[in-house]
This record gives structure tokens, sequence and C-alpha cells, in this order.
């Protein structure tokens, strides 16, 4: 508790970035959860509705040269 009254009280930008810093992880991490979740359904969807033999699936190795 001292050590954080002292953090703040001498170091004001460290806990502006602290803070900045945990938001951007809070961000990144219900945005992960949000794919996951948004994957999943469209997965579910798919097999429900039994088309996924006619897509055509991207590997995204673009960049790979042969």
């Amino acid at each position: 508790m001292l050590s954080q009254w002292i953090r703040r009280l001498l170091l004001p930008r460290h806990v502006d970035k602290e803070m900045e810093l945990r938001r951007a992880s809070t961000s990144v991490t219900l945005t992960i959860s949000h794919y996951k979740n948004v994957s999943q359904e469209i997965q579910e969807e798919i097999d429900r509705n039994r088309f996924a033999k006619y897509l055509v699936y991207d590997r995204g190795d673009h960049d790979a040269h042969d």
C-alpha cells in the first residue's frame, strides 16, 4: 500500500502508462474472446447447414515461395 502511494506520488507518468497498459490488455483480451466466440458460432452454423464441403479454405500462406 505504501509503495503504491509513493509510486503514485513520485512517478505519475509511470502510473499513467500502467493504466494505459491495463486498458490495452483488457481490450486485447476482450477482442480475442469475441473472436473465439464468433469463430465458434460460424463453425457451428457451417455444421448445421452442412455446406462445409463446398467451402474453399485459405491457409493464409500467400508469402510462401515454392
